[in-house]
């Protein structure tokens, strides 16, 4: 049973306004589709995760980079909301605030473009001296690695909070994968957890199945894996246990933020003391619950939705209400 001072978590990630189209089908090029909804919203990997983590009572520490325009209010609007700690964001005065184009056709799979904007040039040497004294996690995502100056704050982040004895995940995706495989492959053995949904752990590791990444990874030196398997659950390991956990049962609408959302989820039982059966169970529900209303972040489900939708026994794992 966890105690009731729970730990900051500082959270390393990208920040956007989502602009979101409602679409039939995903357009041909020079093709000409009507949407049948529009919407803008709060958005990016960093953002999300900061988030689902406040909403169950974590310090949520947010880490990143936004402009002086409009978008960045649009962006940073549900992390206010939801008491994030903003007070360690960068602001550039020359790049906009990220921008992510999001198609979602039926079904509720959706499909980005991205204009990463200010997140790129998230200043290393602004990295605050002594933060992980203070954190009891560092989540980074995946495509903070993707460029510099921000990869080199990414992995000047993950040597202090190692250093510190400040256990370390990470989330992937596609473009990081593609862009620094061999960063990524150094990072393994200094990583507490390692999430990834199906699509990256097979270009991660070159198609084999998930018992073969599990074992391949653990061996690696990474102390847990996620594998998120959307309307399968998720794929998790570690501690010598390897367990497939299926979600809840929901209507889905969008599965924009959910892989963020289970990231969350699982990390923080985790480090709440939860074994993989729980972590699992709470990174199913944030993410299963993500799924039922349009956007990202302003999709993360509120603190009474998670504990209506969790087994009473497992109710533990959120910080307790302020």
């Amino acid at each position: 049973m966890p105690n009731d001072q729970p730990p900051a978590v500082a959270v390393l990630g990208d920040i956007n306004a989502d602009l979101t189209f409602a679409m039939p089908a995903l357009p041909r090029e020079g093709d000409d589709l009507p949407a049948s909804a529009l919407g803008w919203g709060s958005g990016g990997a960093g953002l999300n995760m900061a988030i689902a983590l406040a909403r169950l009572g974590a310090p949520a520490r947010l880490l990143g980079r936004v402009g002086g325009d409009p978008a960045a209010e649009v962006a940073l609007r549900a992390a206010r909301a939801a008491g994030v700690d903003l007070s360690l964001l960068q602001h550039d005065r020359e790049q906009a605030t990220g921008l992510c184009g999001v198609v979602v056709t039926p079904g509720g799979q959706r499909t980005f473009l991205s204009f990463r904007g200010a997140n790129v040039r998230y200043d290393p040497a602004a990295l605050p001296l002594g933060l992980f004294a203070a954190c009891g996690l560092l989540i980074v995502g995946g495509h903070t690695l993707l460029e510099e100056p921000q990869r080199a704050a990414a992995l000047r982040a993950v040597g202090q909070a190692a250093e510190q004895g400040v256990p370390v995940a990470l989330d992937l995706c596609l473009p990081a994968i593609r862009a620094a495989p061999a960063i990524i492959r150094e990072l393994l053995p200094r990583l507490w957890l390692l999430s990834m949904n199906e699509d990256e752990m097979r270009a991660l590791m070159g198609g084999q199945s998930v018992a073969q990444t599990t074992d391949e990874l653990l061996a690696a030196g990474v102390q847990h894996v996620a594998v998120k398997r959307g309307p399968q659950g998720c794929s998790v390991a570690g501690a010598g246990r390897r367990i497939d956990v299926l979600p809840p049962a929901v209507s889905v609408v969008d599965t924009n933020g959910c892989g963020d959302a289970f990231t969350a989820g699982y990390a923080w039982a985790l480090l709440r003391g939860a074994d993989l059966s729980a972590a699992a169970a709470l990174g199913n529900v944030l993410g299963a619950l993500t799924a039922t209303r349009p956007g990202a972040a302003d999709a993360v489900p509120e603190r009474a939705e998670i504990l209506a939708r969790l087994d009473r026994g497992l109710h533990y794992l959120l910080a307790p209400a302020v």
